[in-house]
C-alpha cells in the first residue's frame, strides 16, 4: 500500500469521526425551539445532518476514485 493509500483511509476515518461527533452531540440539538420551517429543531438538525453526512462521505469516495 502506498503512502497516498494511507492518506485515503485516514481521510475516511476523519470523515467518520466528524460525523459521529456531530450526531453524538444530542443535548445540543434535542430541543423543540426554534422551529424552522414548521419543524422542531431536532428534526431540522437531522435533515441538515443527512446532507452534511452525504457530503462528508462523498469527498473521500470521489478522492478514492481518482487514484
Amino acid at each position: 500500500m502506498s503512502m497516498s493509500g494511507n492518506k485515503y483511509y485516514i481521510g475516511i476515518l476523519v470523515m467518520f469521526v466528524i460525523d459521529i461527533i456531530l450526531y453524538a452531540a444530542l443535548p445540543l440539538f434535542n430541543k423543540v425551539s426554534p422551529t424552522i420551517g414548521g419543524l422542531p429543531f431536532f428534526y431540522t438538525y437531522q435533515i441538515i445532518m443527512l446532507v452534511v453526512s452525504s457530503v462528508l462521505f462523498l469527498i473521500p469516495s470521489l478522492a478514492g476514485d481518482r487514484r
